[in-house]
């Protein structure tokens, strides 16, 4: 039974984000400063193997890629927001999967993102596991959204997104779900961004 709810729910949820993405890039106008920053904090170097973790149509790419990696798989449960991705991007280092996170096996990433997406990952110790098991030995772990947590939940409380999506708290609570596995260097609760990273331990 729990296994055909979770099932049912990510179904519901890979519809929902499937009749948002025709209007997803124009109803949502993304900050490039605060990509970059995020970037920046990362500490992406050149070479870099990276994992876009439910990255949409690919509001991060154009970024990421200007860090020189060696690859980036950018992953989400939306086929549609990844045919929308595939359209904007042609890079013999990007590879585009529609997918459930927890069915993606690929290993050896140094970065693992995920950006303005946290809320709708219910099971936070079985995502903590599975990020730890793709990174590196000393690879980094970010989440990040681009405005703060009032507002984030605010938009969460209506409608179909409020059954799937779960509220943010304060980031010292988010973030000590991952501090058993990893070092937590980067904590960022403001008004303005909501951002928390560390390294595999």
């Amino acid at each position: 039974m729990e296994k055909a709810a979770c099932q049912n729910g990510l179904e519901e949820m890979k519809y929902f984000f499937d009749s948002l993405s025709a209007d997803w890039d124009s109803h949502h106008m993304n900050n490039d400063e605060k990509i970059s920053a995020i970037a920046t904090a990362a500490n992406i170097r050149p070479g870099a193997k990276i994992a876009d973790i439910a990255c949409g149509t690919g509001v991060l790419l154009t970024e990421l890629l200007s860090r020189n990696p060696s690859k980036i798989l950018g992953i989400d449960l939306s086929n549609k927001m990844i045919a929308y991705a595939s359209e904007k991007f042609a890079d013999p280092r990007l590879e585009l999967v529609a997918a459930d996170l927890f069915e993606v096996k690929e290993t050896g990433f140094d970065l693992a993102i995920i950006y303005n997406a946290y809320p709708h990952f219910p099971d936070k110790q079985k995502l903590v596991k599975h990020i730890f098991e793709m990174l590196n030995d000393g690879g980094r772990f970010m989440v990040a959204h681009g405005e703060g947590k009032e507002k984030i939940n605010g938009r969460h409380t209506q409608g179909t997104v409020h059954r799937l999506s779960w509220p943010l708290r304060p980031v010292l609570e988010e973030a000590a779900e991952f501090s058993d596995l990893f070092h937590i260097d980067i904590m960022v609760d403001t008004p303005e961004l909501y951002m928390f990273s560390g390294l595999k331990k």
